[in-house]
């Protein structure tokens, strides 16, 4: 049985990749480019630069982390398909359909917010039956994209388990080129899956070759963050030049995410972080973190947006802090009726 704290890295990256994803939608508002249909009436290019840095490596990283526990499921733990599939159903599918139902469509309907799927004005019945068909989700499209990617894996356990490692690298990138250039389905996400099968699959070669990967000096290791980082930075300029260049863009985010937590792994300073409340309460619930999100950041921006006028980092600051701290109270409240749940039935059985 493997050490339990061994891959707290992978936690630790996930946890990060949420909480920055709570910033980049929160700076998303001042891109240059339209990410949303609700915007502020001023950008920037900073901001802008800083938004596809982020883009490149916060999803595919989540994406990438999946894949390791993924492997880790199915090489050590032996669980079935049939385990994988109704545990990765309830994870990702029943929980895309439960906060669609009772936080996205109800919250998105009150304050009329718009995005791809919804339109202004639309009704509770017309969100309704967009989401229930994956074209309205916002930030939920991640949990309808990562369970279709989880499937694709599924299949391949047999591979998996007989150490075909190429064999399923090769499979999923023909897929992903298949999707990519033929799939038009605009329904559940399926479309949305090219892009980060390939970054599963490498969460799945971290998984792996874990041992050699763990093995890397730390001065080689920084360096390594290092170089990946880079990649990031040049993301803007080449990523839209061809589909291949976007998925290597944030294959490398993936990695440069894993590496840097990695590397954090090794400073015991950082590592007695996990044991602060917060973060701790924050690596548990991280998950439920990113379902809640994106209602508070339409709201905080449109309070905030009219207020400081055109001070774009106060904005920015001020919406992610509010949006965290909303975040967290919402999580620990979840929290306190699972309990609260899990004790009266507890009570009920011994009764």
């Amino acid at each position: 049985m493997e050490n339990k704290r061994r891959f707290e890295y992978i936690t630790d990256a996930k946890t990060a990749a949420v909480i920055l994803v709570v910033l980049l939608h929160s700076m998303l508002f001042f891109a240059t480019e339209d990410y949303y249909s609700e915007r502020a009436s001023y950008s920037s290019g900073i901001v802008e630069y800083l938004c596809n840095i982020l883009n490149s490596t916060l999803v595919s990283s989540l994406v990438c982390c999946s894949g390791f526990l993924f492997a880790h499921s199915v090489l050590t733990k032996g669980k079935t398909a049939g385990a994988l599939v109704k545990s990765r159903t309830t994870r990702l599918l029943l929980r895309y359909y439960l906060y669609g139902a009772i936080w996205l469509v109800p919250l998105y309907t009150l304050f009329d917010i718009s995005c791809w799927g919804r339109e202004y004005g639309a009704s509770l019945l017309e969100s309704y039956k967009s989401m229930a068909l994956g074209v309205f989700s916002d930030h939920l499209w991640f949990l309808l994209m990562l369970y279709w990617v989880s499937l694709v894996f599924i299949l391949m356990i047999p591979l998996l388990r007989k150490d075909h490692i190429v064999i399923v690298g090769l499979i999923s990138l023909g897929l992903a080129v298949i999707i990519e250039l033929f799939c038009t389905f605009e329904y559940f996400k399926i479309s949305q899956i090219s892009t980060y099968l390939p970054c599963f699959f490498i969460g799945v070669c971290f998984y792996r070759f874990r041992d050699k990967i763990e093995g890397i000096p730390t001065k080689v290791l920084w360096v390594l963050t290092g170089f990946f980082f880079v990649t990031t930075l040049f993301y803007q300029r080449f990523a839209d030049v061809h589909f291949s260049l976007y998925w290597l863009f944030k294959a490398c985010g993936a990695v440069f995410m894993v590496f840097l937590f990695m590397a954090f792994d090794r400073i015991p300073a950082l590592t007695k972080a996990r044991d602060v409340s917060v973060i701790s309460f924050a690596r548990k619930n991280s998950l439920t973190l990113y379902l809640l999100n994106c209602p508070f950041i339409y709201i905080f921006f449109r309070l905030f947006e009219p207020i400081v006028g055109e001070n774009i980092i106060i904005c920015i600051l001020a919406n992610f802090v509010l949006s965290m701290i909303s975040l967290l109270l919402m999580a620990w409240l979840i929290e306190l009726c699972k309990t609260k749940m899990q004790r009266v039935m507890k009570h009920e059985q011994t009764c």
